[in-house]
């Protein structure tokens, strides 16, 4: 039973992936399967490492949020067995992401990391994106990896100011 249980958050984490445009952070889907009292946090990072593990879902990690999709075997393995979730539980799992679509965009949509260079200073990069689709990316080099953290917390608020200077500088 616990490994038709564990199967069963599986396919709610893959129908969830299939049904967005952009990677998204785990803690989107995650906060639907706790909240609804499904189960706890422990067995749904278990279900996301078992799914990274059969390549079903990709991870993309940044200093501070990891992000997952869904991969071609993780849609063909939905569509052969993901029978179990019920018409009522994709109409719920459909609400949930329509109302968290801000939530969603806003986490998957200002992206940001760092790392150190081979001369020894940072790379912070920054990238503006609408689903999958980039729209914007910087790369800035860094002297110290607190800078690096700065612009990497700053772009959020900062990058549709810095995307429309770039657009009318690089357009004049």
């Amino acid at each position: 039973m616990a490994n038709e249980t564990i199967t069963f958050y599986k396919l709610i984490i893959l129908y969830t992936l299939s049904k967005v445009k952009s990677p998204i952070p785990s803690g989107i889907i995650s906060d639907y399967i706790i909240s609804r009292g499904y189960t706890n946090y422990f067995t749904i990072q278990n279900a996301f490492g078992e799914l990274l593990q059969t390549d079903m879902i990709e991870e993309d990690s940044t200093y501070h949020m990891t992000y997952y999709m869904i991969t071609d075997i993780g849609k063909e393995s939905l569509e052969l067995f993901g029978a179990p979730l019920s018409y009522k539980m994709r109409d719920e799992i459909d609400e949930y992401l329509k109302s968290k679509r801000y939530d969603i965009a806003n986490e998957s949509s200002f992206i940001s990391d760092y790392h150190r260079t081979e001369v020894g200073s940072y790379l912070a990069t920054c990238t503006l994106r609408e689903g999958t689709h980039v729209l914007f990316h910087v790369e800035l080099d860094v002297a110290t990896e607190e800078d690096a953290v700065k612009v990497c917390e700053n772009w959020k608020e900062s990058c549709e100011a810095v995307y429309q200077t770039a657009i009318r500088q690089l357009l004049k």
